[in-house]
């Protein structure tokens, strides 16, 4: 890729600033969606706990099917086009929800809604840094991811005050508007690359300098990377993580709510999740960057196993579930980050294919994992039970991520293991 020297401001910060404020709404309005749950089933008493709880497992269910078919469909659309796409179905999903008095229509709304979990956030934020920038791509996306999820500390907030004031009806019409608006001007200012503003990618590295195009970047093909044991490996842990962080993360609030607590204080406390991510995703970003994401994962790990022992063996206080809350937090720097540096174990030229296909391993996890733990909470009948049995899911997936977190043979190779093999 021939260098071309530009003065001022790059557009590549443009690109990252678009980023940030499309993660920093969708987390406001994602992020909270949990804290519904309390005024949907009270307000609806025909639709069962357990029904309702499948909402989420839906959204990953759905995201899924979207993120295996993302990187065909951005070739057909382009970056710009799917985001779009992806704000406008959030916003009708929503919509649905502020309608809906049957469990029917709430599934209807969570086909929509998971469009954009799939098309947007973290895949797209990923794939787009790594084609406007050359270096630090972990600390980029966890830079957009972090102050962008400072909005869940903001949407818990504002749905606690909202769900207490004008209802969860007016609280979905609401998030559905901010969401198709924040869109449509992101929609307006991204580009898909540098070509389309004459450019090039800021802080190249020696591979992209000499590379014409995508493919001609360093790094295994998707086909060539699902041939590897690293490849399922990565793709297993991830399910395996996933399914128990995303399964604490759903019943939190519930917890709380079961305990008691009103709606105003829960909701503060489970905004120090978005709170406790914003504060180390920047670091948690750059640490993967500089001393590799095996030491990320293991720390994440032990961090989500105190989650797991103090949720499992004991009653928590209030001080207690604030500090808990602030380590799933930091444990969501996994879910929101870890996609694009892992994706790099092979390489850059199939990255994008590869951060979708993580993204929709950790999609996979949370479908499995919701209604799994409502199974095991119904089996135990009580959060100690689900608790302890995440902690055992916890341990064998950190087994599978210490013999497969590793830069695969072919990752810095135009070619991959194919221009190796010819050597």
């Amino acid at each position: 890729m021939e260098e071309k020297r530009t003065s001022g401001f790059h557009y590549a910060w443009v690109v990252l600033i678009a980023t940030i404020v499309m993660n920093f709404f969708f987390s406001i309005v994602y992020s909270s969606f949990s804290m519904y749950g309390a005024s949907v089933l009270e307000a609806n008493p025909d639709i069962t706990r357990t029904a309702y709880s499948l909402i989420p497992t839906l959204h990953a269910v759905f995201a899924t099917v979207f993120l295996l078919l993302y990187g065909k469909i951005v070739e057909k659309l382009s970056f710009r086009l799917v985001m779009l796409i992806g704000g406008v179905c959030l916003g009708i999903g929503y919509f649905i929800y502020s309608i809906a008095n049957s469990i029917t229509v709430f599934y209807i709304g969570a086909l929509f809604v998971a469009v954009f979990p799939a098309f947007c956030s973290s895949t797209t934020t990923g794939a787009l840094i790594n084609r406007w920038f050359g270096k630090l791509n972990g600390t980029l996306l966890s830079i957009s991811m972090a102050i962008g999820g400072f909005g869940g500390t903001v949407g818990s907030i504002l749905v606690g005050k909202w769900l207490s004031t004008i209802g969860y009806k007016a609280s979905f019409r609401n998030m559905a508007i901010l969401m198709v608006v924040v869109m449509v001007i992101v929609f307006l200012v991204v580009r898909n690359s540098p070509p389309e503003k004459n450019s090039t990618m800021l802080w190249p590295s020696e591979e992209d300098k000499n590379a014409t195009s995508q493919e001609e970047r360093a790094g295994l093909t998707i086909k060539q990377a699902v041939k590897t044991y690293n490849f399922w490996a990565i793709v297993v842990f991830f399910v395996l993580y996933a399914s128990a962080f995303y399964a604490a993360y759903a019943n939190v609030a519930l917890y709380m709510a079961d305990l008691g607590w009103e709606p105003a204080v829960y909701g503060v406390i489970f905004g120090v999740v978005s709170t406790a991510n914003v504060i180390t995703m920047i670091p948690g970003g750059f640490v993967a960057d500089k001393i590799g994401s095996r030491i990320t994962v293991l720390v994440l790990c032990v961090l989500y196993g105190i989650v797991c022992i103090i949720l499992g063996f004991t009653t928590p206080t209030v001080p207690m579930m604030y500090l808990v809350c602030a380590l799933i937090g930091v444990c969501y720097l996994f879910c929101k980050v870890l996609c694009t540096p892992l994706a790099l174990c092979f390489g850059n030229r199939d990255s994008a294919t590869i951060i979708a296909i993580l993204t929709a391993a950790v999609t996979v996890g949370a479908s499995i994992g919701i209604p799994a733990a409502n199974i095991v909470y119904d089996a135990t009948g009580s959060y100690a039970g689900l608790f302890r049995v995440l902690l055992g899911v916890l341990v064998v997936g950190l087994i599978l991520a210490f013999t497969s977190i590793k830069q695969v043979p072919g990752w810095d190779k135009v070619g991959g293991s194919d221009a190796l093999d010819d050597q």
